[in-house]
């Protein structure tokens, strides 16, 4: 996860920078006039950020504004040095997605983030739901039609990244950056296809040899369920045919009622 802390003052700023260390978040640290500046140069697609954390910047609500009239959908978090209901209120009706009071912890703040970001990719809960599969995204193992499939902290880590990214191509890099953050010593490459390796296997073998997990050569991996897994569409409910209607002709104006 990759985020953009706004702190002009350089204490503070170390303070939280630590904790978004601890929170496996990497991060770089901009004022407010240079991140203005990555968003003229780069578009709001070109920054590149899961999140972005303001700290201390004049008129936070203005930020905020400014920041979503440009369409930068990263989650944005904001950071009070105390609490204010009026101020909280503005921030949330600016485009914030969450306002927390400094000091922060590591842990709620890479959650608030992650929530924030379930919520922009259409999750409404913590599990999803993928043909046999049901995957958590808050810690506990998945299942197979309702058993539990034991996972390694690094298995069910992966799967979780590709859980949240259902359906589309996820790239190793932002893997790796979601297992590992700043900790990851491992080579890429490497270290990922192992885990994909040991993914699959456990997943065939509770699943009769289903295949979950493709590879996109060249991109990376998506994580669907086969065809024979899929929920069949729902049928559509029966037509309501009304006492004494007959039916249409070829013409709409050849309905006919008995009598």
């Amino acid at each position: 996860m990759r985020a953009v802390l706004v702190e002009p003052n350089p204490l503070i700023a170390d303070a939280l920078g630590r904790q978004l260390g601890m929170g496996k978040i990497r991060y770089d640290r901009q004022d407010w006039a240079g991140l203005e500046e990555l968003l003229r140069e780069q578009g709001a697609d070109g920054l590149g950020y899961d999140a972005i954390v303001l700290g201390g910047v004049d008129d936070p609500a203005r930020c905020v504004a400014a920041l979503r009239a440009h369409q930068v959908g990263a989650a944005i978090l904001c950071l009070l040095d105390r609490r204010c209901v009026t101020t909280t209120v503005e921030l949330l009706h600016a485009g914030a997605d969450d306002v927390l009071v400094k000091p922060v912890v590591s842990a709620e703040v890479r959650a608030r983030i992650e929530v924030a970001r379930r919520r922009s990719r259409g999750l409404l809960s913590n599990a999803v739901r993928v043909g046999r599969l049901t995957v958590f995204l808050d810690g506990r193992d998945p299942d197979v039609d309702g058993e539990r499939l034991r996972l390694s902290q690094r298995e069910h880590a992966i799967l979780g990244v590709l859980a949240a990214h259902h359906r589309r191509v996820v790239s190793k890099e932002h893997i790796y950056d979601e297992v590992y953050g700043l900790s990851g010593a491992d080579p890429l490459d490497k270290v990922i296809d192992v885990y994909i390796c040991k993914l699959r296997k456990k997943i065939a073998e509770a699943t009769g040899g289903a295949r979950y997990i493709e590879t996109v050569y060249g991109r990376g991996y998506k994580f669907e369920a086969p065809p024979e897994h899929e929920d069949p569409a729902p049928a559509l409910p029966a037509r309501r045919v009304l006492p004494g209607y007959v039916g249409f002709g070829r013409g709409v104006g050849e309905a006919r009622l008995a009598g």
